[in-house]
């Protein structure tokens, strides 16, 4: 094996990791990479040179490898559990579609038992809602807890609802455990409880 250049190959390998298409939506799959970029430089740092260093390298560029095909797998859904969510999960996704638009799609998935598409769509809704009428900045890569919180400035009273509709929402978008159908009626109820109701008065006044 060659000597490598154990600083060369940190920062090829940290600048493929930095890429842009590495750094999908959620905060969960950037709290990785940021752990695996410090894994690569704490392990290229202590692996001196030559084939201790290609060793490491082997090993980082491994690692690399897994998390590029667990990120793949996970946004074409094939490590989905056994149905996939047929809604877009982005909270930001289809801007032509309106609140109540996204409202209905969410009622009829209810009403036809698919928990994980009315939960999604039910959530997006609320965020859409609040959106069009600006009591929420929309952001792109917006996480569902994020929106639950900036909801909960707007209708303090519905705090730990909201908190259940994001993890309702979590779970239906990406876990292994399906949206029970109980969760899907409480997210659709309160994505139309919300459209209905007036947000706090203080809020109002900052507008």
């Amino acid at each position: 094996m060659n000597d490598v250049d154990p600083d060369e190959a940190r920062r090829r390998i940290l600048e493929e990791l930095s890429k842009g298409e590495y750094h999908r939506r959620g905060s969960i799959i950037d709290w990785l990479l940021g752990l695996l970029q410090d894994w690569v430089s704490s392990l290229v740092d202590g692996a001196g040179s030559g084939r201790t260093a290609g060793l490491a390298i082997a090993i980082a560029l491994g690692a690399v490898i897994v998390v590029l095909a667990v990120l793949v797998l996970r946004r074409t859904g094939r490590i989905r559990r056994r149905a996939v969510v047929r809604a877009e999960t982005a909270l930001d996704a289809e801007p032509a579609l309106t609140a109540a638009q996204l409202r209905v799609r969410a009622e009829h998935a209810r009403d036809d038992a698919r928990a994980d598409e009315a939960v999604v769509l039910a959530f997006r809704a609320l965020v859409r809602d609040l959106a069009e009428r600006t009591l929420l900045d929309l952001t792109d890569g917006m996480t569902a807890h994020e929106a639950a919180e900036g909801a909960a400035s707007a209708f303090p009273e519905l705090r730990h609802r909201l908190a259940l509709a994001a993890r309702a929402f979590d779970t239906a978008a990406y876990s292994w455990r399906p949206a029970t159908a109980k969760q899907a009626d409480d997210a659709v109820r309160l994505a139309e409880y919300v459209a209905q109701a007036s947000p706090d008065r203080a809020v109002l006044e900052t507008l």
